[in-house]
Formats: C-alpha cells, structure tokens, sequence
C-alpha cells in the first residue's frame, strides 16, 4: 500500500505541475544526449503556426521562407511577460531570433532531421505531454475560492505575524564542512554573501543572491508557526544581529548559513494588497486536492500490474 500511495503522490506532483504552468506548455523528457536536439524543438514549436494571411507584410522573408507577423507577435508578448521592457531593441531581438529560428530549421531540414530517430522520439513525447495538457485542461475542474474563503484565509495569516519582519539572505550547503569553509570566507569578507550564494548555494534563492522575501513570525518561535521558515533557522534568525551572519545550521541532510540584512516593523497588508497571493495560494491547494482526485479515481478504475 505505501508503494501504492507513493506512486500516486508522485503522479499528483507531476499533473499538478503540468496543470498549473500551463496546459499549452510542452515538456520533453528524453535523454541527456538529446537535450540539444530538444531545445531546438522546444523553440520550433513553442511558435504556433501563422495563419494564412499572404496578404499582410511578413516580418522578415528568410531564403523565400516568409515569417509572419503573428509569430513575431507572439514571441514579443512572451518576452514581455517575462519582464522585458517593450523597445525598439526587443522589437530587434525577437525578429533576430525568429530568423535565426527559421535558418536552423532550413538547416536541419536540409539534413533530413525530420527522419532522424531522436527527433521522431521527441515529437512523440511533445505530441503525448500535449494531449495529455489537453486532456488535464477538461479533466481538472478546481471548484472557484469564494470570498469568504480569502477573509477567513487573510485573518489566518494575519494572526501569525509577528510585531518585527526580516529580509534574509540565505546559503544552502550539502554538509557542514563546505558550509564552514563559506562561512570562514564571509568573515574574512573574500567575497560578498550574494556572490557567493550564487556560486554555491543549492537553495532556489541563489540566482537572487541568496534573497528572500520579507517575513515575519511570532516570537519566541515556535513549530509550524515560522512560515516558510524551518523552525531551527527562525530561532537563530531571532538572536542575529542585522549583518551578522549565523553559524552553519543543519535542517535534516542539509546545511544553512543565514545573514540578517534587515529587521523593521511588521507592516501588516490590507485585505486588498494581499487578496492576489492569497487567491493564488488557495487556487493551488484547490488545484492539488482536485487533482488527487482525479488521480484517486483513475487508480480506482484501472487495472494495474506491477
């Protein structure tokens, strides 16, 4: 039974993933050696195909290959939702790299990729992730957070904040040793935190330097009451020092270092402010329940050997 149960929390994982960035995102798993390969197909067919408007000017005409505007149009938006400023000198990016694009693909075609076993296999597991993209997106019916729900939710986290919040940077390390060897290099000052989070850290936060978001929690800590916080590094984060730098702490099989940037007062968000991470926080747990049950009732009605 527990292998049973672990096989359907992994699955849950993965469709809630698969759901949640995204049904129209496309995933490719195939092996170390075709990752190159992979990468171009990711962008090949990241670009839906244009439409058939011969009339309208093409943004570019590659070889007699035309690049319509709607592609160019929708490799822009992506980048601006990614956070880049619309310019003239994105404008000129994204047709660059449309045409670069394009001469890739008369390349590859020219070499009858197209036949080539790792791009078959490729195209099969992009066409499986997207029907089953597809297929998640009719599937997973998330039932819709009342209001209610948001103010019931917005006291709760309300009540646990405490009177001071603190901006952490944070290093996290394999073992002891490497954290010590870090820590040493800190206080000879060989190299600043943020650098140095980015070079060693394991932690997500190291392509931000180490940062993380403000936050806040009563005092004295206590278990299940640090928010995102282990309980161990909240009861050190209470003794440091603005500046100061903790000693290694162990939280299970791995090891943190943890700076004090800043301590100020707790400044508690209206309702209003916080209304669009708490929708988004309960929309991800509605989406995770509506997914186990998904899963629970497709294991129920399949027959599986092992």
């Amino acid at each position: 039974m527990s292998r049973d149960n672990d096989m359907r929390n992994r699955i849950v994982l993965r469709v809630s993933a698969l759901r949640y960035r995204a049904y129209t995102r496309v995933f490719f798993m195939t092996s170390c050696k075709a990752m190159r390969l992979n990468a171009l197909l990711i962008l090949l067919l990241s670009i839906a195909p244009a439409s058939a408007q011969e009339a309208a000017k093409p943004v570019a005409v590659v070889n007699g290959v035309r690049i319509e505007q709607q592609a160019f149009d929708q490799l822009l938006q992506q980048a601006i939702k990614q956070g880049s400023p619309d310019s003239a000198q994105l404008r000129g990016r994204v047709r660059d790299q449309l045409i670069a694009r394009e001469l890739f693909l008369q390349q590859a075609t020219s070499r009858n990729l197209d036949t080539d076993p790792q791009v078959q296999a490729a195209v099969e597991e992009a066409k499986k992730n997207a029907m089953i993209a597809r297929y998640l997106k009719d599937a997973i019916r998330p039932r819709q957070i009342s209001e209610d729900e948001l103010h019931e939710q917005y006291e709760k986290a309300k009540a646990r904040l405490g009177s001071k919040e603190y901006k952490l940077r944070v290093i996290q390390l394999a073992t002891e040793d490497k954290a010590k060897q870090i820590r040493a290099r800190l206080l000879k000052k060989d190299a600043a935190f943020a650098d140095l989070a980015k070079q060693e850290s394991l932690s997500p936060s190291a392509q931000n330097g180490g940062e993380l978001e403000w936050m806040s929690f009563k005092s004295p800590a206590q278990e299940g009451e640090t928010g995102r916080l282990p309980l161990t590094i909240a009861q050190t984060v209470e003794k440091l020092a603005p500046g100061k730098i903790s000693e290694p702490i162990g939280v299970k099989d791995m090891w943190w270092l943890v700076k004090l940037d800043e301590v100020r007062p707790t400044r508690v968000p209206t309702f209003e402010e916080a209304r669009p991470q708490l929708l988004n926080a309960l929309n991800s747990r509605e989406l995770e329940r509506a997914t186990n049950e998904l899963v629970q009732k497709l294991f129920k009605e399949a027959t599986i050997t092992q």
